[in-house]
Protein backbone atom coordinates (compact mmCIF):
# COMPACT_ATOMS: atom_id res chain seq x y z
CA UNK A 1 0.00 0.00 0.00
CA UNK A 2 2.65 2.23 0.75
CA UNK A 3 4.50 2.32 -1.88
CA UNK A 4 0.98 2.58 -4.11
CA UNK A 5 0.84 5.40 -2.66
CA UNK A 6 4.75 7.14 -3.50
CA UNK A 7 3.53 6.14 -7.09
CA UNK A 8 0.27 7.98 -7.11
CA UNK A 9 1.99 10.96 -5.49
CA UNK A 10 5.09 11.15 -8.09
CA UNK A 11 2.90 10.74 -10.70
CA UNK A 12 0.65 13.80 -9.49
CA UNK A 13 4.05 15.31 -9.39
CA UNK A 14 4.60 15.32 -12.97
CA UNK A 15 0.82 16.29 -14.09
CA UNK A 16 1.14 19.33 -12.46
CA UNK A 17 4.88 19.95 -13.58
CA UNK A 18 3.19 19.42 -16.68
CA UNK A 19 0.48 21.64 -16.13
CA UNK A 20 2.75 24.49 -14.85
CA UNK A 21 5.56 23.91 -17.74
CA UNK A 22 2.43 24.43 -20.36
CA UNK A 23 1.29 27.76 -18.48
CA UNK A 24 4.32 29.10 -17.75
CA UNK A 25 5.37 29.53 -21.45
CA UNK A 26 9.28 28.39 -20.98
CA UNK A 27 10.75 24.75 -20.98
CA UNK A 28 10.73 23.45 -17.39
CA UNK A 29 12.82 19.58 -17.06
CA UNK A 30 11.85 19.45 -20.94
CA UNK A 31 13.69 20.73 -23.96
CA UNK A 32 12.80 22.99 -26.34
CA UNK A 33 12.38 21.89 -29.96
CA UNK A 34 11.86 23.36 -33.16
CA UNK A 35 10.50 21.96 -36.19
CA UNK A 36 11.14 23.26 -40.03
CA UNK A 37 9.36 22.18 -42.55
CA UNK A 38 11.16 23.98 -46.05
CA UNK A 39 9.71 24.49 -49.82
CA UNK A 40 12.81 23.21 -52.19
CA UNK A 41 10.91 22.51 -55.19
CA UNK A 42 12.15 23.69 -58.48
CA UNK A 43 11.92 27.36 -59.55
CA UNK A 44 8.02 28.55 -61.02
CA UNK A 45 6.41 25.14 -59.45
CA UNK A 46 3.22 25.09 -57.53
CA UNK A 47 3.40 26.33 -53.92
CA UNK A 48 3.79 23.86 -51.13
CA UNK A 49 0.49 23.49 -48.91
CA UNK A 50 0.86 22.43 -45.43
CA UNK A 51 -0.89 22.07 -42.20
CA UNK A 52 0.45 20.58 -38.91
CA UNK A 53 -1.27 20.34 -36.25
CA UNK A 54 -0.80 18.44 -32.45
CA UNK A 55 -3.83 17.12 -30.24
CA UNK A 56 -3.42 20.42 -27.88
CA UNK A 57 -2.13 23.10 -30.86
CA UNK A 58 -3.37 23.19 -34.43
CA UNK A 59 -0.39 25.41 -36.28
CA UNK A 60 -3.04 26.17 -39.23
CA UNK A 61 -2.77 26.00 -43.12
CA UNK A 62 -0.12 27.19 -44.70
CA UNK A 63 1.14 28.14 -48.26
CA UNK A 64 4.84 28.10 -49.40
CA UNK A 65 5.62 29.92 -52.55
CA UNK A 66 9.15 30.40 -52.79
CA UNK A 67 12.06 27.94 -53.04
CA UNK A 68 13.89 27.07 -49.36
CA UNK A 69 11.04 29.51 -47.95
CA UNK A 70 9.75 27.84 -44.59
CA UNK A 71 7.11 27.61 -41.90
CA UNK A 72 8.92 26.70 -38.83
CA UNK A 73 7.57 26.34 -34.89
CA UNK A 74 9.12 25.83 -31.08
CA UNK A 75 7.55 24.36 -28.47
CA UNK A 76 8.52 22.27 -24.92
CA UNK A 77 8.33 18.61 -25.32
CA UNK A 78 5.89 17.47 -22.00
CA UNK A 79 7.08 15.62 -19.27
CA UNK A 80 5.59 12.39 -20.10
CA UNK A 81 7.23 11.93 -22.97
CA UNK A 82 3.91 11.76 -25.76
CA UNK A 83 4.34 14.80 -27.49
CA UNK A 84 3.25 14.15 -31.20
CA UNK A 85 3.07 17.21 -34.31
CA UNK A 86 1.85 15.52 -37.85
CA UNK A 87 1.63 17.29 -40.86
CA UNK A 88 0.14 17.09 -44.40
CA UNK A 89 1.57 18.42 -47.35
CA UNK A 90 -0.01 18.91 -50.71
CA UNK A 91 2.05 19.81 -53.90
CA UNK A 92 0.44 19.75 -57.24
CA UNK A 93 -1.79 16.55 -57.12
CA UNK A 94 0.66 14.83 -54.91
CA UNK A 95 -0.23 14.71 -50.77
CA UNK A 96 1.66 13.35 -47.97
CA UNK A 97 1.01 13.09 -44.25
CA UNK A 98 3.28 12.42 -41.50
CA UNK A 99 4.69 12.70 -37.63
CA UNK A 100 7.07 15.80 -37.70
CA UNK A 101 7.90 15.29 -34.52
CA UNK A 102 7.44 12.31 -31.87
CA UNK A 103 8.54 12.18 -28.28
CA UNK A 104 10.85 8.95 -27.69
CA UNK A 105 11.33 7.65 -24.11
CA UNK A 106 15.27 7.25 -24.76
CA UNK A 107 16.29 11.21 -25.92
CA UNK A 108 18.01 11.03 -29.35
CA UNK A 109 19.50 14.63 -28.39
CA UNK A 110 18.35 16.08 -31.34
CA UNK A 111 17.10 20.06 -30.82
CA UNK A 112 16.22 20.88 -34.38
CA UNK A 113 13.81 18.96 -37.30
CA UNK A 114 14.41 19.69 -40.83
CA UNK A 115 11.75 18.16 -43.23
CA UNK A 116 12.86 19.39 -46.89
CA UNK A 117 9.84 19.18 -49.26
CA UNK A 118 11.32 17.96 -52.87
CA UNK A 119 10.27 17.18 -55.99
CA UNK A 120 10.70 13.52 -55.69
CA UNK A 121 9.89 13.47 -51.71
CA UNK A 122 10.30 14.30 -48.27
CA UNK A 123 13.72 14.73 -46.68
CA UNK A 124 14.98 14.81 -42.96
CA UNK A 125 18.15 16.11 -41.33
CA UNK A 126 18.80 17.42 -38.04
CA UNK A 127 20.75 20.25 -36.02
CA UNK A 128 23.93 20.80 -37.60
CA UNK A 129 23.82 18.05 -40.50
CA UNK A 130 21.27 20.44 -42.22
CA UNK A 131 22.09 20.90 -44.89
CA UNK A 132 24.84 18.43 -45.95
CA UNK A 133 23.60 15.51 -45.01
CA UNK A 134 19.50 14.71 -46.14
CA UNK A 135 17.63 11.54 -45.78
CA UNK A 136 14.64 11.08 -47.77
CA UNK A 137 11.72 9.53 -46.13
CA UNK A 138 8.62 9.47 -47.82
CA UNK A 139 7.90 9.15 -51.39
CA UNK A 140 4.54 11.84 -52.69
CA UNK A 141 1.32 10.09 -52.76
CA UNK A 142 -0.04 10.11 -56.12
Amino acid sequence: MYTMAKILLLFFVIIKLNILQNFAGGCFLAPKLEVYIIHYMPPNSEPLKLHCASKDNDLGNHTLYDANQEFHWRFCENIIPNTLFFCHLWWESKDIAFDAFRSKLIEDDIDTYYWIAMRDGIYFSYDDKFPNFLTKKYDWNG
